[in-house]
């Protein structure tokens, strides 16, 4: 192998293997800031903390070197030991190891020992690698557009620290390296765009994470005294609906949920129920059909909902095909439930009808007339009431009745209650939320032997241009009884509060309860705005986070391309991307492109007649460079080897002037031509005789 060959092999590996430079080490610090900066409302704060103090003690040895306890700090040996005990500390703050948060927690803490230990530029690349999977990790917990701004600083920032690491001597101030990288990120938005609607989608999830052991939210599987009570002081988002007509009026606003039939004398919970089926349309009611689409906030529960009563299986958006298998399974007891818990932003089609009942195909059990605890005083309540009344329904209509005529109170703060709480909430605190009122009512039906039992989910919603949202503060409690064949709904807090059921939570409660902003309706600027911010992300989440193939195939429809073939979309993507890197780095003149061509020559005649001379030019010269190694070689002509290369680097890389150029263009030949035929020999022989 020549020497030529040997130093050429080396040049490539030397940056590589030089040492990473302070600035380069700042570039990469502050793109660790941005990318950790979205974890923080996720993860422990101590983990954050812990990944702050790793970076910062290199920060700091960096610039005041010579510490021996820094230097062991920072070793290997130093790291896998922190790396090891954080892991461990993971481990029991969580309780488990294998799940999205620890393992991005470990993550965390990794990227920051991998920065600790960066001493030559080759470490950066798998730095950078883990630095941007960090950054992506933020969408296991949301894909909401706020998720996807807070990533831009990070992607301006990882950038920034790509170009510092290119060259780390570039005297370009950071502000316009950033102006470059924004202007690029702009200018490739419309190829990403057209990239993300003709690429194919995939039939699930891009990746799958066990479980977590997280706290569940919205309503639970059970029910006692202030459970849904306090859930209704959240203005969380539970679901958003899209209805293919006009929606239903709030008094039919009845999302059916989880329906509990056991009581242990305080607390409701649900029995398991076998599956009932298909639904069952009633005769005759088919005009009064809803069809909307549901998209349900995860909740890490089982249970779908829909209108009170659904009459359909929910249909995930990208089921097409016919007998496409639903996304849930309807009980005998009216609720929706799914295979496995709903862990991520669920859309589905869904079709009710408000006035349907659940008939005979769900007869009563025994487990809808038990009675505990003891509550002797609200058994002879039922007992006397019943006596009093000529069937069934007027004895609903009784203890209905004695809602509204005595003195109950409709309130989220109300009294605690004892071992005998029905006795207690009748007759003497009476005050309560839904579930007081429901649980109430449900336990008179049982002690006069009618089958009964309480319904949870959401009553109301809250329409925002064309879609409705449902909140976790419209929770609610309502009652079914079996009476003439059929289970039909009661609702004992209209009785009391009949508000509630027509214009929502904040209109039935005193003022002095505390209801979410959100919840209040009204037309103030604040929830205008809350308002605006929810339509910008139901929008991001239907154009583009729920963007499946179904939606794909009804955009290229619209498009008229119902089946293209791979090879027109390929085609399609090459002409789209062709016209836009037109359109976005211009059209050069022909007269300028004229110009540009001939000064490429020119300059390569005088690299020809600079290497002729012995000056060859290296791969990583610039012009500039190359220029003034070449006067500085041959000093019997450097005036006019650097007035040439000044003349040749301004018109090749100087914006083109047409004819001017083709006149300096014209001299610069003619001069060329005659520092060409001065050869080697013709120097030397001018040297001899000199």
């Amino acid at each position: 192998m020549s020497a030529g060959a040997v130093h050429r092999l080396f040049a490539t590996r030397a940056p590589a293997q030089r040492a990473v430079e302070a600035r380069s080490l700042h570039a990469l610090a502050a793109l660790l800031l941005f990318v950790q900066l979205p974890h923080l409302v996720h993860l422990p704060p101590w983990v954050g903390a812990l990944a702050a103090s790793v970076v910062g003690l290199r920060l700091y040895d960096l610039h005041h070197p010579g510490s021996a306890l820094r230097e062991r700090l920072l070793s290997p040996l130093a790291l896998a030991i922190l790396a090891a005990l954080a892991a461990l500390a993971i481990r029991a703050g969580y309780g488990y190891f294998l799940g999205r948060d620890p393992c991005v927690a470990f993550l965390s803490v990794l990227v920051a020992a991998k920065f600790a230990e960066v001493r030559k530029v080759a470490d950066t690349t798998l730095l950078l690698c883990l630095a941007a999977f960090l950054l992506l990790t933020q969408y296991f917990y949301s894909q909401t557009i706020l998720a996807a701004a807070v990533t831009l600083p990070a992607v301006l920032a990882l950038a920034n620290a790509l170009a510092v690491l290119r060259d780390p001597h570039d005297p370009t101030p950071t502000g316009p390296r950033l102006r470059l990288a924004a202007k690029l990120l702009l200018q490739g938005v419309p190829l990403a765009a057209l990239l993300f609607v003709v690429f194919p989608r995939l039939p699930g999830p891009l990746w799958s994470l066990p479980e977590d052991s997280m706290a569940t939210t919205g309503l639970s599987d059970s029910m006692e005294p202030g459970s849904i009570g306090s859930l209704s002081q959240s203005d969380a988002v539970a679901f958003r609906v899209e209805f293919d007509t006009a929606p239903p009026p709030p008094r039919q606003r009845y999302w059916r949920g989880p329906v509990l039939d056991r009581f242990d004398g305080r607390r409701w919970s649900a029995s398991a129920r076998p599956l009932a089926g298909e639904p069952r349309v009633p005769d005759g009611a088919t005009e009064a059909r809803l069809d909307y689409a549901v998209m349900l906030q995860p909740h890490r529960r089982r249970w779908l909902f829909a209108l009170d009563m659904p009459v359909s299986l929910p249909q995930g958006s990208s089921g097409r095909a016919a007998g496409a298998r639903p996304l849930a399974r309807l009980t005998d007891d009216g609720q929706l439930l799914a295979d496995e818990p709903v862990s991520k932003v669920l859309r589905y089609r869904q079709s009710s009808i408000p006035s349907a009942t659940l008939g005979s195909t769900t007869p009563p059990t025994r487990t809808t007339l038990a009675l505990a605890g003891r509550n002797p005083r609200s058994a002879a309540l039922a007992q006397r009431l019943r006596a009093a009344s000529t069937d069934d329904t007027a004895y609903a209509r009784a203890v209905l009745e004695r809602f509204h005529r005595e003195p109950y109170r409709y309130t989220l703060q109300p009294g605690l209650l004892g071992d005998a709480p029905i006795d207690e909430f009748l007759f003497d605190t009476r005050e309560g939320f839904c579930e007081h009122y429901a649980s109430a009512f449900v336990v008179l039906m049982r002690a006069a032997g009618i089958p009964a039992r309480v319904v949870t989910g959401y009553l109301g919603g809250q329409m925002n241009g064309d879609y409705m949202i449902v909140r976790q503060a419209d929770a609610h409690a309502w009652a079914e009884a079996w009476i003439g064949g059929a289970w039909r709904r009661f609702e004992p807090t209209g009785a009391v509060a009949p508000s509630r059921v027509e214009s929502g939570l904040a209109a039935a409660l005193p003022d002095s309860d505390a209801v979410p902003r959100l919840a209040r309706g009204g037309s103030g600027w604040l929830q205008a705005a809350g308002l605006r911010w929810d339509s910008l992300n139901h929008a991001w989440q239907r154009l583009v986070v729920d963007f499946d193939d179904d939606a794909q195939a009804n955009l290229l429809e619209r498009l008229g391309l119902e089946k293209p073939a791979l090879w027109q979309l390929v085609a399609g993507v090459l002409a789209a991307t062709a016209l836009w890197c037109l359109a976005v780095l211009g059209v050069p003149w022909r007269r300028g492109t004229r110009a540009a061509v001939p000064a490429e020559r020119a300059w390569a005649r005088f690299a020809r007649a600079l290497g002729r001379r012995g000056v060859r030019r290296a791969s990583d010269e610039s012009p500039a460079e190359y220029v003034r190694r070449a006067a500085e070689a041959l000093p019997r002509e450097r005036e006019r080897i650097e007035r040439l290369g000044r003349r040749l680097i301004a018109l090749r890389f100087a914006r083109p002037d047409g004819p001017a150029d083709a006149r300096r263009l014209a001299e610069l030949r003619r001069e060329l031509l005659a520092f060409a035929l001065r050869g080697p020999r013709a120097m030397h022989g001018r040297r001899s005789r000199g």
